[in-house]
């Protein structure tokens, strides 16, 4: 089985190959929104350097976000329109659960993966869904839990005083490196997945876009 997964909803960007449940190539950049000018490339490179071809892949994965408006709708049109030539399968996963697919579960911390939504917002799980939450509220509520508490997540690094102000010494901290959904780990996940129509795949937006809400403003206004 061949997956080719590519993960575009935040300011970092990484499209991976796996074959038979092994990391088989990874590429990943983290230097802001370059997604356009670089996804066809990056997969043209992955493919080259592992010897096969757009048509070998079995299946496809994506990431649905919640994140960036414009990385997300990169990743989805990409992936999307090779599905649909091909006539292949998608997983389509958001990055909450990618993050926590990444961390590797110890004993007595609890592993919350949260993601920066600007304007004091932080995109997290509730009840098993992604929704968005303030990041004071989010922080207080986190001092209900006697294990200590690691964030996964751009969050981590956005809010790390608000974070550690409210948690003290059960707050668990991991270098930057583990802050980001990766498609390697996306790509793994697909494996176990059974993939959709490319018809069936749709962008998890949470909330509107800036110009969206501003347009709304100016609406109640006038």
């Amino acid at each position: 089985m061949k997956i080719l997964a590519v993960e575009t909803s935040g300011k970092s960007f990484s499209a991976a190959l796996n074959i038979d449940g092994q990391n088989a190539a990874e590429i990943f950049y983290n230097c802001g929104l370059i997604h356009s000018e670089k996804i066809l490339e990056t997969i043209e490179n992955i493919l080259k350097v592992s010897n096969l071809s757009l048509k070998d892949i079995d299946k496809f994965a994506v990431s649905a976000g919640p994140g960036s408006f414009t990385g997300i709708r990169v990743g989805l049109t990409v992936i999307k329109t090779a599905a649909q030539i091909l006539n292949k399968p998608v997983v389509c996963l958001d990055c909450l659960t990618i993050l926590e697919a990444a961390a590797i579960k110890i004993k007595g911390i609890k592993i919350i993966a949260a993601i920066n939504a600007l304007r004091d917002d932080i995109f997290i799980k509730r009840n098993g869904m992604p929704s968005i939450m303030n990041i004071e509220v989010f922080a207080k509520s986190l001092r209900r839990h006697k294990n200590k508490i690691l964030i996964i997540g751009d969050a981590a690094l956005f809010h790390r005083e608000i974070i550690k102000k409210q948690l003290g010494q059960n707050a668990v901290s991991l270098p930057p490196s583990f802050h980001f959904p990766k498609a390697s780990v996306l790509a793994r996940e697909a494996l176990y997945i059974d993939g959709k129509s490319h018809t069936e795949i749709a962008p998890l937006y949470i909330r509107k876009s800036w110009a969206e809400e501003n347009k709304t403003k100016k609406a109640v206004i006038s």
